[in-house]
């Protein structure tokens, strides 16, 4: 690691020394609307060598670092009307240029050159990242979860329909190893209803997905990647509205909108409901029944006679208010918010459809008060800050309280003693408390030379305590008080060379953890025994990209990274989760290399972008839930070594800006490389693919754009999707024979939608279908997704 982290030290510093030699010169200006207002994020490009900026909270601009030379600026925003300008730069020297744009009657080409824009600036830099902007699929009745899903390296499972259960993995590392945030703040303080799959597309303007190597501003142990989901960030005053209703009984309203006086007050709201009943139809493996008249042998359901799922109804509302000001003196941003949200669900099934419940429930609550503060220049000229503190308290209920026991027919077909339907101890009722806080921290200075210090510290921490009026013997450890904490801290050296060609940059990061965790021992009595467990790591990497030319970039990351254990996995969530006093962080050696291609123009009407990404992960102490029991009980255990390899493939190409055929394919080769166990056995697993992880996928899609449709500046919309996913085995491949292995079967998935948008831009009607030919889809071994569903979805938007 000190090796690694020298080299990078010496290429960057000799990197800086080289090209801090040339004097370069810089081009500024503010620009406005015709009654004199800042517009906020105009992008402002130079043709010559693709490179440019967005306007600020101000409608300020700068462009660094541009050699002598002639070029044209070109002046882009949503809404208005572009503008071409030349400009001369002189060796040295700063050019200032102001602007005043005018309203455009269309705003769909100015929509693309944003999308555009804004990601090609963050997949310009060296990590692999896929930035994602939602404008066009906003409309659409589509859920977070299957926007990423069709994303090259990301593998999105879910348990079943709305609110379900979702675990994702990017380039092979999954569950935890992936962190999600919300501009930068970790979501997992949030709670379920607030969560990646309950989430609105609606709120969101953009997403970036980082694979393998994330950068320290992230603030967090993300051992695999990060998603962070990046809201709307203007300051325009707005209100949008949406509902959608579809198949199952589905219903989904969102609300959100943001009022600024002209004192810098401002007020955001947004809030959403969902309501589902899921009860689509489900038949084969594990879907049976058996009773007197089938001499008690099992039959199982077939698609031309399925069962319906009767108890998965799900239904979340949450509210998160920021009241601050804007746009001060003393503050660009600083809001305090609340957040409160409800969820409650029907539990159908357990780990598998083998096992129904008729009458579980799960229910949680959740509110969160929370302060952020962002400033540019605080202080001195080129420190801008960003803070964030926020607290949670969060009840969740798992009532298992029915005598009943039930089939897929929906019927009781018997009744147990004592109580209870998913477990053999009895009636439960247990409510776990969660009390968490968390401190982030973010700043970043500019020095001289081009280099940009920044440092990031994240604290959190977690105590969990329980209540069930019936106390059963095992869940006697989540009654009393378990305690987690966790530190985070990182550095990093950031720099832009050779005219804007070479983006660089070096980090070291800093992992700490702490955790009380309770066992139950039995001498001649239960007694409870407390484990403390104290651990801290050093990791850190690099990113760096290259421009070879204006359409070629080459990129490279390298991290050596650690994922502490979150509180489900050390503390266990006392129903289907044991805790683990033993457990360990989880760490990776993890190493990209890519390169992008594009937009490369092919004629005046066709481009086309190409992006290739190779990988390999080495992971140590990998976190794997091991199933311990028949009814799908166990716990979160290390596995000592996972390693492998991989590649994806991402290609984009459109036509006169209004057809766009995309594809993308992803191929990972993860592998257990534990020669030996612990007591020296040879590890008869050794060299297996990694079990229950997909490990081919590939999407396909098509979207048209049609602008003066049947009315003058009326939009239509239309895309095709086909998703595939190769067959992999649920446990290790060497175990068992072939009749015997579980294998969760190949998946191919069409989708398909088309949305409408009416002359005034504010009123947009969306229909979409999924699953077309409702095909039989797991993404878990026996836990069958929805077939195929239909949802109408209506957006409007008053704007000022």
């Amino acid at each position: 690691m000190k090796k690694i982290l020298t080299t990078c030290i010496t290429v960057f510093v000799t990197i800086v020394s080289v090209n801090s030699q040339t004097k370069l010169g810089q081009i500024q200006g503010l620009i406005q609307d015709v009654s004199g207002q800042p517009i906020i994020g105009v992008t402002i490009m130079i043709e010559k060598n693709n490179i440019g900026t967005s306007t600020d909270l101000n409608g300020k601009y700068v462009i660094t670092r541009i050699v002598n030379g002639v070029y044209t600026l070109k002046v882009s925003a949503v809404g208005f009307q572009s503008q071409k300008v030349e400009i001369s730069i002189n060796s040295g020297h700063t050019v200032t240029k102001n602007f005043t744009l005018l309203e455009a009657n269309s705003q769909l080409d100015q929509v693309i050159v944003k999308g555009k824009a804004k990601t090609t600036k963050i997949q310009e830099k060296g990590f692999s990242v896929n930035a994602i902007e939602t404008q066009l699929i906003k409309s659409q009745s589509l859920d977070l979860n299957n926007v990423l899903a069709r994303t090259a390296g990301v593998n999105v499972r879910t348990s079943g329909g709305v609110g379900s259960d979702y675990n994702y993995s990017l380039n092979g590392l999954s569950g935890n190893a992936i962190r999600f945030f919300i501009d930068g703040i970790p979501m997992d303080y949030y709670g379920s209803s607030y969560s990646i799959n309950n989430l609105p597309i609606a709120l969101i303007d953009r997403i970036d997905v980082y694979k393998g190597v994330v950068p320290t501003e992230l603030g967090s142990d993300a051992l695999g990647g990060a998603i962070n989901l990046v809201s709307n960030q203007s300051l325009s005053n707005f209100l949008d509205a949406s509902y959608s209703f579809g198949s199952f009984n589905t219903h989904q309203v969102a609300l959100h909108g943001q009022w600024r006086f002209n004192s810098g007050l401002t007020t955001k709201i947004s809030t959403f409901y969902t309501y589902s009943n899921n009860n689509y139809k489900v038949w084969g493996k594990g879907v049976h029944y058996a009773d007197e008249s089938t001499g008690y042998k099992a039959v199982e359901f077939t698609k031309d006679n399925p069962a319906e799922r009767f108890n998965d109804d799900f239904q979340t509302a949450s509210v998160k208010l920021d009241v601050g000001f804007t746009q001060k003196k003393w503050a660009d941003q600083i809001f305090m918010t609340m957040l409160v949200s409800d969820l409650k669900k029907g539990v159908q099934t357990a780990q598998t459809m083998a096992r129904v419940f008729g009458k579980v429930r799960n229910n949680e609550r959740v509110i969160m008060p929370s302060l952020i503060y962002k400033k540019t220049d605080f202080f001195t000229k080129g420190l801008d800050i960003n803070a964030f503190a926020g607290y949670t308290y969060s009840e969740g209920v798992l009532i298992d309280t029915s005598y009943a026991q039930y089939d897929w027919r929906g019927i009781v077909i018997g009744t147990r003693e004592s109580g209870g339907e998913m477990g053999y101890d009895g009636k439960s009722q247990f409510t776990q408390k969660e009390k968490s806080q968390v401190y982030r921290f973010n700043a970043t200075y500019d020095l001289p030379l081009e280099l940009k210090l920044g440092l990031n510290y994240l604290y959190s921490a977690t105590e969990i305590t329980g209540e069930d009026p019936f106390t059963p013997e095992y869940r006697i450890p989540y009654l009393e008080p378990q305690n987690i904490g966790s530190h985070f801290a990182g550095l990093s050296l950031e720099t832009i060379q050779f005219n804007q060609k070479l983006h660089a940059n070096i980090f070291l990061k800093y992992y700490g953890y702490n955790a009380s965790i309770n066992d139950l021992e039995y001498t001649d009595k239960w007694e409870i025994i407390k484990y403390k467990n104290n651990l801290n790591n050093w990791g850190g990497g690099f990113a760096a990209s290259y421009k070879v030319q204006s359409d070629l970039i080459l990129k490279s990351s390298l991290e050596q990274a650690t994922r502490m254990p979150s509180p489900t996995e050390a503390l266990g969530d006392g129903v289907t989760i044991n805790n683990n006093p033993f457990i360990k962080p989880e760490q990776s050696f993890n190493v990209n290399f890519g390169a992008i291609l594009g937009r490369y123009s092919i004629n005046s009407k066709q481009g086309i972008k190409v992006a290739l990404n190779t990988f390999y992960r080495d992971v140590t102490d990998k976190l794997l839930f091991t199933v311990l029991d028949g009814q799908g009980n166990g716990e979160f255990r290390n596995i000592d070594r996972i390693s492998g390899f991989g590649a994806e493939f991402d290609l984009n190409y459109d036509f006169d800006y209004k057809l766009k055929f995309t594809l993308n394919a992803t191929y990972q080769n993860l592998r257990n490389n534990l020669k030996y166990e612990d007591d020296g056995r040879e590890n008869i697993v050794y060299g297996d693919r990694m079990r229950n992880e997909p490990y081919f996928l590939a999407n396909a899609g098509l979207e048209y754009n049609v602008t003066d449709f049947i009315q003058k500046n009326a939009n239509l919309f239309t895309y095709l999707h086909v998703g595939y996913t190769h067959e992999f085995f649920l446990r290790w491949p060497s175990l068992g024979s072939a009749e015997n292995k579980s294998i969760v079967p190949t998946q191919l998935v069409y989708d398909a939608g088309i949305g409408y948008t009416f002359p005034s831009q504010n009123f947009v009607l969306a229909l979409d279908i999924s699953n077309i030919f409702n095909q039989q889809v797991y993404d878990n071994y026996l836990l069958q997704k929805p077939g195929r569903a239909i949802f109408l979805k209506v957006n409007y938007r008053i704007s000022k």
